[in-house]
């Protein structure tokens, strides 16, 4: 797991646009790639010169650093874990996210990230459920994970529906942000975006056609400041419309 400059950038975007600040944890101790040419560094350059001026991609990390620490932590949290089932890459906190969390990690975290994490998790659901209980109430989580061209990554790639239909429609949080990024740098600005099926009561549609390669799905969720609803069940949203409007008569 690591981060490319054009995931760099969108971080960036997420974080100020926002005001995020306080305890974060990344899942996966993910590694920084630096800044590459054409498209993707020059999105990088510009979100650096209009968010933190006077800062070049260089100043992002500690040379001899292979690590994300120094990133994010530029950034401006007040401390920065990271969560592993392994110690492989020493990981500050050693923990499987299907697994119960011990009570010291509920509502533990201001801002989770899952850069490439969750996907690789078999109980994905359970994995969701424990980032929802570690974070605070009003807290964000961040994610950039596979959406499309990534065949045999993972055990799942995740689209603009599990950000609706789960973290919206079932746990009320509120949508900071949902695109489709291009990974490929030549590729780097062609951001897709996609309607919202809670409002629309269909499927999510595309604003616009996808790029070839990798595509990354970058949301952003917050919690609300009061739980108001349960995750037991999980369903799609034009499904739900369509049993509701068919109880109705319609």
């Amino acid at each position: 797991m690591a981060i490319p400059d054009t995931l760099a950038a969108r971080l960036i975007e997420t974080v100020k646009d926002h005001a995020l600040s306080g305890k974060f944890l990344m899942l996966g101790r993910q590694r920084w790639i630096g800044s590459r040419r054409g498209p993707s560094a020059r999105l990088l350059d510009k979100v650096l010169e209009t968010h933190l001026p006077g800062v070049s991609a260089t100043d992002l990390v500690t040379e001899g650093d292979t690590y994300s620490e120094p990133f994010f932590e530029r950034l401006g949290f007040e401390s920065v874990d990271s969560m592993d089932l392994s110690d492989f890459e020493q990981a500050s906190v050693i923990q499987d996210l299907s697994a119960p969390l011990p009570r010291e990690l509920d509502g533990a975290f201001d801002v989770i990230y899952d850069g490439g994490t969750c996907e690789h998790i078999f109980d994905l659901p359970t994995a969701y459920r424990n980032i929802h209980k570690m974070l605070k109430p009003g807290g964000v989580l961040i994610g950039h994970s596979p959406c499309n061209n990534w065949v045999n990554h993972s055990f799942y790639q995740i689209n603009p529906e599990m950000v609706y239909g789960f973290w919206e429609a079932t746990l009320g949080y509120e949508v900071l942000r949902c695109a489709l990024q291009p990974l490929k740098p030549a590729h780097a600005l062609k951001v897709v975006t996609t309607t919202n099926p809670n409002v629309t009561g269909k499927r999510p549609r595309l604003s616009g056609a996808l790029a070839e390669g990798g595509i990354i799905l970058d949301y952003a969720v917050r919690k609300p400041q009061r739980a108001t609803k349960s995750a037991d069940k999980v369903y799609q949203s034009d499904y739900l419309n369509r049993w509701t409007e068919a109880e109705a008569g319609e």
